[in-house]
């Protein structure tokens, strides 16, 4: 198995496939250790970057901007270094009169993206609201 992979864990010990790094859960179910690395991803307006961009396949900054409603410049300028220094988020610049920049979902990124798919369409039913 890979680093990145789920890591079954029986009786408070991984299984032999992933005894790679330990994990300290107990009891039956899957290592959570894999999601620290991700914990970026949990961050305001993150996701819905992954999702937008996604959506149109490329998008300019100001675009992106005028469709993350309520998103600052300043932290869309973060996010997107951030998504790009995880390898999540492409900047492409064209030598134009004037620049043009896009960005786009790296194959990583639109791995993400797939991920949070399901997650978004179960917010979409409010299953979450009848808890409330």
């Amino acid at each position: 198995m890979t680093e990145t992979s789920l890591r079954p864990v029986t009786k408070g010990r991984l299984t032999s496939e992933a005894s790679v790094s330990s994990c300290s859960m107990k009891g039956n179910g899957y290592c959570p250790r894999p999601l620290e690395k991700t914990a970026f991803l949990s961050r305001k307006w993150t996701l819905s970057i992954i999702v937008t961009v996604g959506n149109f396949g490329s998008l300019r900054f100001n675009d992106l901007l005028r469709r993350m409603d309520g998103m600052t410049q300043k932290m869309l300028s973060e996010r997107l270094q951030e998504l790009g220094k995880h390898g999540l988020v492409e900047r492409r610049a064209f030598a134009e009169k004037p620049p043009r920049v896009e960005y786009s979902l790296t194959r990583n990124g639109q791995k993400v993206r797939k991920a949070v798919l399901p997650l978004l369409k179960l917010a979409e039913t409010q299953a979450f609201d009848r808890s409330l």
